[in-house]
């Protein structure tokens, strides 16, 4: 027994924890642990490993899973059972990279045939896990709502990722009266969960005295009667408020006698039916997940959302065309080296238009946000105000004016500060102080290079509906290293457009392209001049952020040219997604 554990402990270990190193069992002596050896008791069976080999925290905790996954091997081969599995926070003391490979293994565990519940409250890592399960069609992917005074029974929802899957199915088949019954039923489910959960002080209950049914009108009804009484104050907040007011759960409206209906009789909706309230179904989607982090706030009794200023329009989301691309894993935004093949592998992961439902668009005007979103680049923000961490990037606006700046919190008081990042020291900005209160600061979560002519006005940030640079996405990549920054960080995902010929470049010199070698390499580049006028097919490309090394490529293969890395294809870096 000790010997096939310790073999599949140490397989399953370094499926989880990358550079892991070897169990190494030692023998002690009876009744004693050898010095510096971590034993594990199962019956009258021991698995050791030296303590020394196991030097951080994420690495002991691989260690023991690696051991509960050889375990549960052993109990399945000898006495039957243990096909299901549950996994509570997983990915906890993992770093980006070690939380990706156990996502991978959880993914091969369930197609080897376990029954996998995983539960965790990071939803960055949620999405992992649906993303590398989802072209096997292996998981469900919900959200877990608690017993309250409201609620007798635990319950589930869609999450987000699920929701938006039923709409991108609606969208893909016109005419089709299946999907869109499911994605309004879905779109029904995923607002009432949400909303039962404010319902949880005995003082403020989801039913009053002549309903006891916790379906989405008596619940909406409830919370906006709560609402306009000013209850206590979590139903004070203006994004409350503003949910509560929305036009498509009006007496009367469309999109609510449409969501009523799908709980009472779906299979009467008709396509046409659903068509008519996309719109309405994304704006509710957006307000309740609004909601419910107000919420969240409230119970983890942090501030919440100031009064809203009246002259602070609300942000219109971008007009993204439908597209649907594969995410290349492991582009090298290289530093020091040219790494050796295998850094475009193609994965089951896809990144889609839907990510833009709730975000906006600003076009900034001056290097106020320096070289991570440079004048004349489009901001993405989210398109809902939020209270931003420090240091984050955001498009803050007063009334009239946007500023495109770093958002700087002290660690002792209110308020915050704006801080110009100015590419040139001699055209710098002052840094601005602003009250938490007054003014709307909405987080850049990524950034398109389009290179769009300026819009009307004269502030850093101008709000515009689209940008067309968005149409020409034909694929995505991950970066890994660290030379793409502040472009790009580690993990963060880069779109790229269409291909390009050699005899192209020389008309985007200056611009950062996405280059793919002849051995299968992707590395991340800024397009340079070509080396001399006798060589043209050898050009310079240059490092992004400063932290990596320039190098000489080969644009085309030609007989006799100098070993240098010879360029495949290349694709223009249309923009950068920090949060996917």
């Amino acid at each position: 027994m000790r010997g096939q554990l310790h073999d599949r402990a140490e397989y399953w270990r370094n499926q989880i924890y990358q550079n892991a190193t070897s169990f190494s069992p030692r023998p002690r002596a009876s009744g004693m642990s050898a010095q510096g050896v971590i034993e594990i008791h199962v019956g009258r069976g021991t698995v050791q490993a030296p303590a020394q080999h196991v030097s951080n925290a994420s690495a002991l905790r691989a260690a023991l899973m690696g051991f509960y996954l050889a375990f549960r091997e052993h109990v399945l081969a000898t006495s039957g059972g243990l096909t299901t599995l549950v996994l509570d926070d997983p990915q906890d003391l993992l770093d980006y990279d070690n939380r990706q490979r156990l996502a991978r293994a959880i993914c091969q565990l369930a197609t080897d045939g376990a029954q996998i519940i995983a539960t965790t409250h990071d939803r960055s890592f949620a999405r992992t896990v649906v993303q590398e399960a989802r072209a096997a069609d292996l998981i469900a992917h919900h959200a877990v709502h608690p017993v309250n005074v409201s609620r007798a029974t635990l319950e589930t929802s869609p999450a987000v990722d699920e929701l938006d899957r039923k709409r991108q199915a609606f969208v893909a088949n016109p005419d089709g009266a299946s999907q869109a019954q499911d994605y309004v039923n879905e779109a029904r489910i995923f607002i009432e969960a949400r909303l039962g959960d404010l319902f949880d002080d005995p003082a403020y209950p989801a039913h009053s005295a002549p309903t006891r049914a916790p379906t989405l009108v008596p619940l909406f009804d409830r919370l906006r009667a709560l609402v306009s009484g000013r209850s206590n104050e979590l139903f004070k907040s203006p994004i409350l408020a503003s949910f509560c007011n929305d036009p498509g759960m009006a007496p009367g409206a469309e999109a609510r006698r449409i969501l009523n209906q799908s709980h009472h009789d779906k299979a009467s909706i008709s396509y046409v039916d659903v068509a008519g309230l996309d719109a309405d179904l994304k704006r509710l989607r957006v307000g309740i997940e609004r909601v419910h982090g107000e919420f969240r706030r409230y119970r983890w009794r942090e501030p919440l959302t100031a009064e809203a200023l009246t002259n602070v329009a609300a942000l219109v989301p971008v007009r993204a065309p439908v597209f649907n691309v594969p995410v290349s894993q492991d582009i090298a935004a290289f530093a020091g080296h040219l790494p050796s093949g295998g850094s475009q592998q193609a994965g089951d992961e896809l990144f889609s238009s839907a990510w833009f439902d709730d975000k906006a668009l600003f076009y900034i005007r001056h290097d106020t946000m320096g070289f991570a979103v440079p004048a004349g680049s489009v901001a993405i923000v989210e398109a809902d105000a939020t209270t931003v961490r420090d240091h984050s990037l955001v498009v803050a606006r007063r009334g009239p004016q946007a500023f495109a700046r770093r958002l700087l919190r002290p660690r002792n008081g209110e308020g915050f500060s704006l801080a110009a990042e100015a590419t040139d020291p001699r055209r710098s900005r002052p840094t601005l102080a602003f009250e938490d209160h007054g003014i709307d600061t909405h987080r850049v979560v990524g950034a398109l290079f389009g290179h769009l002519p300026p819009p009307e006005g004269r502030e850093e940030a101008t709000e515009i509906l689209g940008d067309p640079i968005l149409a020409r996405v034909e694929i995505a990549y991950r970066v890994r290293e660290d030379s793409a920054v502040p472009l790009a960080l580690p993990g963060q995902v880069i779109l790229g457009g269409g291909v390009l010929t050699a005899a192209e470049l020389a008309r985007i010199e200056g611009r950062i392209v996405a280059l793919t070698l002849d051995d299968g390499t992707s590395i991340l580049k800024r397009v340079g001049s070509p080396v001399s006028s006798s060589l043209p097919y050898l050009r310079q490309f240059e490092t992004i952020g400063g932290l990596g090394d320039s190098a000489v490529i080969a644009t085309e293969a030609v007989d006799g040219a100098p070993d240098l890395p010879v360029m495949a294809y290349a694709r223009p870096i249309i923009g950068v997604i920090y949060d996917y």
